[in-house]
């Protein structure tokens, strides 16, 4: 596989579970996309849940930007530059045979070639 070329299932496993390499922008569009999927402008919500959801939803121009063009395009450009600026340091779990992402950091089956390394 060329190191160099970026694809869907990579773009989930960089967002998925190599967030540390996101910066404080990107964490806070995380966390406001979050908000806005779990508690969006709901009217009613206890003073608590008001407390919760405000932490959450920001209001930052910069953290809006990001994700102007959606939450798919964000999600896309973060791990573009994550991989870009750090794929020596990410832990992926490449498949030995093909060198394409695995599911998950401790799967043991490809899901492109079904190469087992069990």
């Amino acid at each position: 596989m060329e190191r160099n070329k970026i694809y869907p299932e990579l773009v989930d496993y960089i967002h998925q579970y190599c967030s540390e390499f996101n910066t404080e922008l990107e964490k806070k569009a995380r966390n406001h996309n979050i908000g806005m999927l779990k508690w969006g402008n709901r009217k009613n919500l206890p003073p608590k849940m008001v407390e919760v959801r405000d932490r959450h939803i920001s209001t930052d121009k910069n953290v809006l930007s990001l994700l102007e063009n959606g939450f798919k395009e964000f999600k896309i450009k973060s791990a573009t530059r994550i991989y870009e600026e750090h794929k020596d340091e990410l832990a992926l779990n490449l498949c030995p045979k093909c060198e394409k992402i695995a599911r998950t950091p401790t799967a043991k089956q490809c899901r492109f070639c079904s190469y087992d390394w069990h």
